[in-house]
């Protein structure tokens, strides 16, 4: 008997619980202030836009105008936006911060931004601890730029695409002729048709990219691993550099260039040339030229072990 009651009054404060759970959610739901704006925007126009936490999301349709939707977070002071048919800028206007010169947490909660804007558009986000997700935009410039948030990017095209992010990773699908990227303490990963100049940049993170024809390649990387799949453009210089992560260099089978390779207390393997070490001490090069040697490619480590194929997927 005392157990079936033990067991009602149970159910009873389990019934309460999720009674008073339901009643905090729904609260919390009308405490967001739903976002539903629409702007005119020219086909080649630009939009900027900068949410401090929460998140932002754009996708792209062929209509003249940026649909802002979303829910602006609780305690934010306003949703700034403008500008006119041929640069829009969308502000997430959060209080000032607390605290000591302003150091403290910034007030107001997250903010979820939905953007939809024309495909042709050109694209600036910043934010610092929210989540940037892109897909589809063709614009001419594609800039993203996070401290503590993740970037993604699905089916994107642009001249010029450049990708910031401290401790964030960096999962980019981009067709783009100039191509920057950069992280600190995240993994960097990209894809795509990505031709022309490139510059990639990681500090503790992992390094990977699968790329087209390059003319001009610069890669650093102090801790993390940087594993590289490319072809070379006629003439192209490609220079990458790790501390104390392994390098790997995946090239087509018809691939043409001087390669010069030095490790400090890595090892080198190459299709071409000849492992030399030094008579005293640590440390190894390596010289040799791929078909008609016409690109310069130039890989060195500290203590990471170097890696050159060629034949790769895709040449």
């Amino acid at each position: 008997m005392n157990t079936i009651t033990e067991k009602t009054m149970s159910t009873h404060a389990l019934l309460r619980a999720a009674a008073l759970a339901g009643l905090f959610a729904g609260a919390s739901a009308l405490a967001a202030t739903p976002i539903n704006e629409t702007r005119p925007l020219s086909a080649t126009g630009q939009v900027n836009v900068n949410n401090l936490k929460g998140s932002i999301t754009v996708r792209t349709w062929d209509r003249p105008e940026v649909r802002i939707t979303g829910s602006l977070g609780e305690g934010v002071e306003k949703l700034e936006i403008e500008g006119g048919a041929e640069r829009l800028s969308i502000h997430v206007r959060y209080p000032e911060r607390s605290g000591w010169f302003n150091w403290g947490e910034a007030k107001g909660e997250a903010t979820a931004l939905e953007l939809t804007i024309p495909a042709t558009a050109g694209l600036k986000a910043s934010a610092v601890s929210a989540d940037i997700d892109v897909a589809g935009t063709r614009g001419a410039r594609l800039g993203l730029e996070s401290v503590s948030g993740d970037l993604t990017v699905r089916g994107a095209r642009a001249g010029e695409a450049s990708f910031e992010s401290v401790s964030g990773n960096v999962d980019v699908e981009i067709d783009s002729r100039s191509t920057s990227a950069e992280t600190v303490s995240g993994d960097l990963r990209l894809r795509g048709a990505i031709v022309g100049r490139v510059e990639l940049e990681s500090v503790s993170g992992d390094l990977g990219l699968r790329a087209g024809a390059v003319d001009r390649l610069e890669v650093s990387s102090v801790s993390g691993d940087a594993d590289l799949q490319l072809a070379l453009a006629p003439g192209a210089r490609v220079t990458a550099e790790t501390l104390s992560g392994n390098l790997t260099l995946r090239l087509p089978a018809n691939a043409s260039g001087r390669v010069q390779a030095e490790s400090f207390s890595g090892s080198i393997r190459s299709p071409v040339g000849e492992v030399v070490t030094e008579e005293y001490g640590p440390g190894s090069s390596l010289e040799g030229k791929l078909g008609d040697g016409s690109a310069d490619l130039r890989l060195e480590t500290f203590s990471g072990d170097i890696r050159i194929s060629t034949g790769a997927a895709g040449d």
